[in-house]
């Protein structure tokens, strides 16, 4: 479930560091609370990512508190929430995970597809709840899936590929603000963004796709073995373009406390993110 969009820990300062984590566990309670223990193990890096942005265009102070660890409950950690923020992220993160299952059902073969079928009534439970809170949401991730769909059916390329995704995050973040200049750069910054996501996923799995036969943007044009032979710069370059974009669309939002966070993640975790690919790749050669 992607994760790709994650600080830098060692750029963080500590108090930038413990809000983080606060706003994951945060968002991992509210997950819990409101569609059950499962999900609390499926929350990712991107919706803890997206409250953050959330939390840092707005004029209100969020909650902190202390929770035990649903994996440790000796442990106490710091949770954070905002009203408006961590329950609608905790929705978007149910509903995404329903559409992901829904896709794997229909793209993995058998063995792989049991797993999901095992849990896929239990998520359909959640993921009407969830539909009910955030139905505009709901509609948004279906468009994508169908637009995915079309492209993949088309034998699309990386641009064309990474469109539905673009797209959807483009409406995720324009709607975060009510500012008509800073709802456009959340528009291209959210476009950015989820066009980063789509390519980093379809490079990590990209051996994986290519021996399962299933759709990959970059088979389209290389074989596995070519690409490895460019040692994958064709979909460097296009992730690093990426990035650059998304940096400079990033310097023109006005955020609050919460931007030293944000920043971390443009400007050194998505290049780590990219790194770690590239070096599990290199090490399984």
């Amino acid at each position: 479930m992607f994760g790709y969009v994650r600080p830098f820990q060692p750029e963080l300062r500590l108090k930038e560091y413990e809000a983080y984590r606060s706003v994951y566990c945060g968002l991992c309670k509210e997950l819990g609370r409101r569609y059950g223990v499962v999900f609390r193990l499926t929350l990712n890096y991107d919706f803890t990512f997206l409250a953050i942005l959330s939390m840092s265009l707005r004029q209100s102070s969020p909650d902190f508190f202390t929770i035990h660890c649903p994996v440790n409950l000796l442990k106490k950690c710091s949770a954070c929430r905002l009203e408006g923020v961590t329950g609608k992220v905790a929705a978007q993160a149910a509903i995404t995970l329903y559409y992901k299952c829904k896709d794997q059902l229909s793209d993995e073969d058998l063995l792989h597809r049991l797993p999901v079928y095992g849990m896929f009534p239990f998520f359909g439970r959640s993921f009407k709840k969830a539909r009910a809170s955030w139905p505009d949401f709901d509609r948004l991730m279906e468009q994508m899936m169908h637009r995915q769909k079309q492209a993949e059916q088309q034998s699309a390329g990386p641009d064309m590929s990474a469109e539905p995704t673009a797209h959807a995050l483009s409406a995720v973040c324009e709607e975060l603000s009510d500012d008509p200049v800073q709802k456009r750069v959340l528009s291209r910054f959210g476009y950015l963004l989820g066009r980063y996501i789509y390519l980093m996923d379809a490079l990590d799995d990209l051996e994986k796709d290519a021996k399962r036969h299933r759709f990959n943007p970059f088979l389209q044009q290389y074989t596995v073995e070519k690409i490895k032979s460019l040692s994958y710069a064709p979909i460097v370059e296009s992730i690093q373009g990426t990035i650059a974009e998304l940096a400079k669309a990033f310097a023109l939002l006005e955020l609050n406390d919460w931007r030293p966070i944000l920043e971390n993640i443009v400007s050194f975790g998505l290049k780590q993110s990219l790194q770690k690919i590239l070096q599990k790749k290199e090490k399984n050669t």
